[in-house]
């Protein structure tokens, strides 16, 4: 056994630099999405309203839940769906944890409006249109891009580095070519040559990827699921996390106030979200449903402030019965209608706040933005 040891020790002795004993390594930690459902689903694959968080071992409301930094996240789903706006929420928590954020704009459809809501400052954020002020005839094609990812990442500057989108990835043979040439597979051939390094590089400097990618249809496929992505298998094998949205396509999808004169207002959406992949916890098989705003109106603030209450443990439950200060109410949509028809979100979100200030916690953008001196619209026709 004492000369197997030494063997040993003479192998890893030689291999220094490149492995070493152990293959537990320590999270960088993580970036919320400010929807708590989400987040926990992520790294726990429960749904927290059916776990007693106070007996949850290992669970710390201070630790931050939601994207991994260090990681390959691909956000993917269909127009309009909330892609986006679900990055800017995780940009938004990254400047409120300190951290500088980059944002690659290849659609040219970046919104200031849809930034500021999900929280995000858009005038601290390392921005990149493709469009160089010094060299208008430059034109940046994938490979430039994913070369300058790495470069980012090896800053140790930037933390979260997103890429809207990878469908609009032009590949340098493909941008040169004549429109009538094809190149079938040449965005997946070079997103499979490039992400084993980016995603390294990732690792190694605690940077969070995220990927913004869109949904296609396969040619000619009379059976099975006719759905797909740009960017081949590549993307999704090297992701760690994939996530994909959906909008509900439905009226009561909708969320609707009405203003002083009774007009109904669209103001959001509730779309869909599916962990399809995910190697952080085991499988969550059912959908999550998220707001996506459009307006900085927020008339279910009430459900907001609720998971919130449950993640910093202000809300505790026992048996289905929650309880916040005298407030005793059986079953999470009761306790919700509670709150919301004896005006306690004010209160709620009060004592949220100075939690988050004692024990330095982050507050999605809802709660913030929200001012009990300004009522909200009705979401009911008086």
């Amino acid at each position: 056994m004492g000369k197997k040891s030494n063997i040993d020790d003479i192998l890893i002795h030689n291999l220094k630099g490149f492995c070493k004993r152990g293959a537990i390594s320590e999270s960088p930690g993580n970036i919320p999405t400010g929807y708590f459902h989400l987040d926990f689903a992520i790294h726990y694959g429960m749904d927290p309203a059916k776990v007693d968080l106070t007996k949850l071992e290992g669970y710390d409301p201070s630790a931050s839940l939601g994207l991994p930094l260090g990681k390959l996240v691909e956000i993917f789903g269909e127009e309009g769906g909330g892609k986006s706006s679900l990055a800017y929420r995780v940009i938004g928590y990254a400047q409120k944890m300190g951290y500088e954020v980059a944002w690659i704009d290849t659609e040219h459809s970046f919104s200031d409006n849809l930034a500021k809501i999900n929280g995000c400052d858009a005038s601290q954020i390392i921005y990149s249109n493709l469009s160089n002020i010094e060299d208008v005839d430059k034109v940046f094609y994938a490979e430039d891009i994913l070369d300058n990812i790495m470069k980012m990442c090896a800053t140790t500057l930037i933390k979260v580095i997103v890429v809207d989108s990878v469908a609009n990835l032009v590949p340098k043979a493909r941008g040169e070519a004549d429109s009538e040439q094809k190149f079938m597979g040449l965005l997946a051939r070079l997103l499979s040559e490039n992400l084993g390094k980016i995603t390294q590089y990732a690792e190694k400097y605690g940077v969070l990827l995220i990927f913004i990618n869109q949904l296609r249809e396969k040619i000619n496929v009379t059976w099975g699921n006719p759905e797909t992505s740009p960017g081949g298998r590549s993307l999704k094998h090297n992701s760690s996390l994939r996530l994909k949205i959906s909008k509900r396509n439905t009226v009561k999808a909708n969320i609707i106030v009405f203003d002083e004169d009774g007009e109904e207002k669209i103001i959001g959406r509730t779309s869909m979200v599916k962990i399809e992949k995910n190697r952080l916890a085991k499988p969550y098989y059912e959908s999550i449903a998220i707001p996506i705003y459009f307006e900085p109106y927020f008339p279910d603030i009430e459900e907001i402030a609720f998971d919130v209450g449950r993640q910093f443990k202000l809300i505790t439950v026992f048996k289905g019965v929650y309880k916040w200060n005298d407030n005793n109410i059986e079953g999470r949509n009761n306790f919700i209608k509670h709150i919301k028809d004896n005006n306690l979100v004010g209160d709620l979100i009060n004592n949220l706040t100075l939690k988050a200030l004692e024990s330095k916690l982050l507050l999605p953008p809802e709660l913030i933005q929200y001012k009990a001196s300004q009522s909200q619209l009705p979401t009911t026709k008086s």
